[in-house]
């Protein structure tokens, strides 16, 4: 479980690139559950390149089951 992706920072190359791989790894062989509040359309900012959150995105989204959840945050409360 990855829980809250966009508070997580990768500052580096070698940091997306991990995050790549571990995803790559458990793409069809394993569950992955992400809690995120940001649109797969706006990966590609906190990604900071497209090329990386294009590949990511398609192997997290194939197969999957999304739930979008609405109304206010109880963090912000």
């Amino acid at each position: 479980m990855i829980s809250t992706l966009p508070i997580m920072s990768f500052l580096n190359d070698q940091s997306m690139f991990n995050f790549f791989q571990l995803i790559n790894a458990l793409y069809e062989y394993r569950s992955i559950i992400i809690t995120t509040n940001k649109d797969f359309t706006n990966w590609g900012n906190f990604f900071f390149d497209d090329n990386i959150a294009v590949p990511i995105v398609d192997r997290i989204i194939h197969h999957s089951h999304i739930f979008m959840m609405g109304g206010e945050s109880y963090r912000l409360k």
